[in-house]
Formats: C-alpha cells, structure tokens, sequence
C-alpha cells in the first residue's frame, strides 16, 4: 500500500504535468511563462503564476498585465543586494513615467527563483491579479494581453521594492493563450525536489518595439552636460580670475556661450527622455532650474561688465552674475550624481569614478581661481598716488585709475 508521503507526491506530480505553462522568450536569454490554475478559470479569480527569466547583464526585466504602460500592473525583476536572488516589485504605472510600487499586490517569490550561473530567475505567485488599481483582467478569458520591457546595465542590487529603474532599451507585447491555462494550485515551475523544470512554449504570440534611441540620447544628454558644467563653465570663469591679456573678456564670453549651448543641447535631449518618465525627479528639476540661470547669465554679464566700466566698481549685478555663475556650476556638477543614479550607475562604475576625478579637480581650481582672483583684484584696486598725477588732463581725470594702471580685475 502506497504510504501518505508518496501519495502526496504523485499528487504533486501529477497536477505539475497537467498544468498549462506557455512560455514566451523575446529573446535567446529573456524569457516568461505564465500558469493560470484550473480553478481561477472557472471563477475568474484566486492564483496565476507568472516566471520571469533574464541574465544578470541586465539592471532589470519585467513583464506587465495590460497592453499599454498606463494601467499596467508590473512585475519587476532585478537582483537582491546580496546577488545571489531576486527581487520582485510589483508597481503600476498611472501615466508615463516609472511605474511605482503598488502595495496592495499579494505577490509570493516561490522556490526555484535566484541567481545562478548568470541568470535571473523569479518564479510568482499571485493571489489577485484579476484586479489592480487602474486595471484589471479577465483570467477566465482563451487570451490575456501583457507588455514587456527590460533595461541592459549594472545590476541593481537592492531590496527595495521602490527602487529607482532606469527607463528601458526595448519593449513589446505578449498574447498569451489557453495553453496557459489548467493545472492546480502549486508552483508549476519546480518538481517535487524544488528542482527548476523547463516550461513548454504554447502558440502565444510576441510582438516587439525596435530599439529606440533612448540610450543614445541619454548618453549624448549626458556628456553634453559634464561638458558643459565640468569643463566649458569653469574653465571660462578660471581664465577671467587668472590672466590677462588682450581680449580676455571676449575670450571669457564666447566660451560661456559655447558651454550654454552645449548645455541647451543637453536639456532638449534631457526634456525628450524626461517628460511622461521622470520630470518629478531631483535631477530633472534642478536641471530646469539651472537653465533658467544659465540663460540669463549672458545678460546679466553684459551689465556687470558694461556698469564696472562706467562706475570704476561692482554693481548689484556683477554679484549677481558672478554668484549666479559659481553656486550654478558647483550645483550643475552635483547634479551629475543624481543623473547617474537614474541610469542606475553605482559608486564604483567607471563613468561615476572618472566623471567624479575630473569635476573634483576643476571644481577646486575654479574655487581656487575665484579666491586668487579676488586677492589680485584688492591689491590693485588702489589709485595712483595723488603726488604723481599733478598736471592730470581732464580726460585723465574720467579714465578709470585701475584700467590706466594696467589691473581692471571685475
């Protein structure tokens, strides 16, 4: 006679065989397959099991119930903080922009889900994603729509189920059919020893976004950026603080011009990523705010150098111009980290690392030159001895002293 164990296993055994697992891989390394028990058919509601599968190279990968972002519920998978599991958060998207971590979601990361040999594996059981807020689906249904998308890059790392995602390279759609569909109540993902098993593929359909130009333009908005906040900026402001010779304020002018453009640039690349995604974020807000400075420095220049001319001294708007200048680079180039953060970049990758050793240096000779600057200015500002300038003309007497004696530090 067969003892309660063994029959008990045979069950098992017998309702993973039965269950209809159709599988859908969008690529030879990204795959995802879906469960829905015989008794969520036949009430429309209770368990579904989703995997999900993708390699390690990726920050994320995720699939979606909904056939658009708006309204879809999420499962994302990226890796734990210790890199030997997954972490799964499940998020809704109310408009276009990163979905956010939806609570209410009662989601289980089963047996056979972690990191092995390269590959994320997440193996989910939902208890009532007939429903969500701002969507729902029908699971009694012969076909269910759902969306994909994953994001190549640095592996998140994290527990965090809020965590910030970067916005993705590709995305599609997914049909899956009634070959998902039978079985009972138990992870269809594992045999009895909690032994991955390789799910067979139905005849759902997949359909795929071309790759966008999302992460060139990332890149691009990227570089024009620290170009312009880490080198063009400061070097303009290290060149008027430090020499002199003919022409400087021109010179000082037109590479300030250069830099605002490069970095208009880099905010019309900025806006087309952002807008729908992450305008609500810090690096995007203080980017904005930086604009609006940097395009009003030009003028505010002009004055400060056209008043120190005919006044022989700063004005309200020479401080105004020079600490626009010193505190919006020192912020632009701060700001840099928090855009590296939304392209998920750690600490410790090359670009954080390099961009870091560079901005540190020129933020320390900009700061340099701006107090060396100020020494030199004082000690020259001093008229010419009243004793020496007896027989001064009278248009000696409307030239600046400082210009006539060779220091016009502004």
């Amino acid at each position: 006679m067969l003892s309660q164990a063994t029959l008990v296993t045979i069950t098992a055994l017998a309702s993973i065989a039965s269950a209809g697992v159709s599988t859908q891989c969008i690529s030879s390394d990204i795959c995802f397959s879906l469960n829905i028990p015989d008794a969520t058919v036949s009430s429309g509601t209770g368990d579904i099991y989703l995997q999900i599968t993708g390699p390690t190279s990726n920050s994320w990968v995720a699939v979606a119930q909904g056939n658009q972002m708006v309204g879809a519920h999420y499962f994302i998978m990226y890796t734990s903080a210790e890199g030997v599991n997954v972490t799964v958060s499940p998020r809704v998207a109310s408009a276009e922009e990163m979905p956010t971590f939806n609570a209410d979601t009662q989601l289980v990361l089963l047996e056979g889900s972690g990191v092995a040999d390269g590959v994320m594996t997440a193996n989910i059981r939902c208890s009532n994603c007939d429903s969500w807020s701002g969507g729902s689906m029908d699971l009694t249904a012969q076909d269910t729509s759902w969306i994909w998308a994953y994001k190549s890059g640095d592996a998140l790392s994290t527990n965090d189920t809020s965590a910030t995602i970067v916005q993705h390279d590709r995305d599609g759609h997914l049909t899956f059919d009634s070959s998902a569909q039978g079985g009972s109540s138990v992870n269809p993902f594992t045999n009895n020893n909690g032994t991955s098993t390789t799910p067979t593929s139905g005849s759902s359909s997949v359909s795929s976004s071309e790759p966008d130009n999302t992460a060139m333009m990332i890149t691009a908005h990227a570089i024009l950026a620290c170009i312009a906040m880490a080198g063009i900026f400061p070097i303009g402001g290290i060149l008027v603080r430090l020499f002199s010779f003919p022409h400087l304020i021109w010179v000082h002018a037109v590479l300030q011009v250069l830099g605002l453009c490069a970095y208009i640039a880099a905010v019309g690349l900025g806006l087309k990523v952002a807008i729908g995604e992450y305008m609500g974020e810090y690096h995007a807000i203080i980017g904005l705010v930086l604009f609006a400075v940097f395009f009003l420095q030009p003028l505010s220049g002009y004055l400060h150098h056209a008043l120190f001319k005919k006044y022989v001294s700063r004005t309200v708007w020479s401080y105004i111009h020079l600490w626009m200048g010193r505190l919006g680079i020192t912020l632009g180039m701060i700001n840099a980290g928090f855009g590296f953060q939304l392209m998920g970049k750690t600490i410790g990758s090359w670009e954080v690392v390099a961009y870091t050793v560079v901005a540190v240096i020129i933020w320390t000779a900009y700061v340099g030159s701006a107090v060396v600057g100020e020494m030199k200015r004082k000690s020259g500002s001093s008229p010419l001895p009243v004793a020496k300038t007896k027989s001064r003309s009278s248009s000696d007497i409307n030239t600046p002293v400082e210009k006539r004696s060779g220091s016009s530090r502004v």
